[in-house]
């Protein structure tokens, strides 16, 4: 008769583990304890994004040159590009914890591999996790992007072939120690990306993750999902944030969120100021840009200026120009 296996209490009713409860009521706490005032900026002010002021920027960069009028754009904002990631709120792990916290249900149930396996002791670990996760799982890295585009999303059989051979570290002291997380595979219908600043949902930027091209028909349900858990979120979170939500539509009709991308100046991974690829894209992004300032003038009754005051050709003063050119189109009605 083969013994019961030990599947960690914690999912068995879909719940977290004690000890990263433990923790992320700390952070809870530290994060309610922290007063942020929203919209610092008075409406009627002017903000001018001068070409030659945005250099500046270039300092402890990771993402690409076309991040920069966004970082500009978010100190002009009086935005604070250090403070979420004193939580460790790019770690998914930890952000994920948080999310259930303020919205159960929001995220997928997820754990950090490190205490699970260590929990398991030398039960056969694959095993565990597929008696744990029924209907599947992923094993993603806890920090870094754009795995999608690069197709290594789930590392389950890479990760757990170097725990099969001791290449683990043991359990973590702390969430943001986890190297990678199991997480509920998702039946998916379509993944939304949604891009929100404080607590408004952007409309107009919200597209399918892995598509091209506008969908106005399908953002109204994404957006409100979005819009929904901002307002159960802390000040301290939502307030001064930029963010690149990664939403799934189940088949049961419900959204979910994969993951949420903070720009700011992540500590650790890519240390550096860092924001959503969207902004970055070759052929779209200064569009994408130019909506972003469109909708901060529209909601924030304010002026932004984008000055180019440098006579000297480079790639950055040509992608400041580019963002220029988009938002002459939208104005002139020639592209929406």
């Amino acid at each position: 008769m083969t013994p019961a296996r030990s599947v960690p209490a914690f999912l068995t009713s879909g719940g977290w583990d004690a000890d990263e409860l433990l923790e992320l009521r700390s952070i809870v706490r530290q994060i309610e304890n922290t007063v942020v005032v929203r919209r610092q900026r008075k409406a009627g002010e002017n903000i001018a994004l001068g070409f030659s002021d945005g250099q500046r920027f270039s300092a402890g960069m990771t993402s690409t040159f076309r991040a920069l009028i966004v970082r500009h754009l978010l100190d002009e904002l009086g935005f604070d590009e250090h403070r979420v990631f004193r939580w460790r709120l790019e770690h998914k792990l930890v952000q994920a914890a948080l999310l259930n916290h303020y919205a159960p249900g929001s995220v997928p149930v997820t754990c950090g591999l490190g205490r699970f396996a260590s929990n398991v002791g030398n039960t056969d670990l694959s095993a565990v996790i597929d008696e744990a996760f029924p209907a599947g799982y992923l094993i993603k890295d806890v920090l870094g992007h754009s795995s999608g585009e690069r197709g290594v999303a789930n590392r389950a059989a890479e990760v757990l072939s170097l725990l099969r051979c001791g290449n683990g570290h043991g359990a973590p002291t702390r969430m943001c120690d986890e190297q990678w997380i199991v997480q509920q595979r998702i039946p998916m219908v379509k993944e939304y990306r949604v891009q929100s600043i404080e607590e408004r949902v952007i409309p107009d930027l919200t597209f399918h993750r892995f598509g091209s091209g506008n969908i106005p028909g399908e953002r109204d349900a994404p957006n409100a999902f979005i819009e929904d858990l901002l307002t159960r979120l802390p000040d301290a979170v939502v307030a001064e944030s930029l963010l690149a939500w990664d939403v799934a539509l189940t088949e049961s009709g419900d959204f979910v969120v994969i993951e949420v991308n903070f720009s700011g100046y992540h500590p650790v991974c890519g240390a550096g100021f860092q924001c959503s690829g969207y902004f970055q894209d070759v052929p779209w992004g200064a569009s994408m840009i130019a909506r972003l300032l469109r909708f901060v003038e529209q909601t924030r009754d304010l002026s932004v200026e984008i000055r180019i005051d440098s006579d000297k050709p480079s790639r950055e003063r040509d992608f400041y120009k580019e963002v220029v050119r988009w938002r002459e189109m939208f104005r002139n009605g020639e592209y929406e």
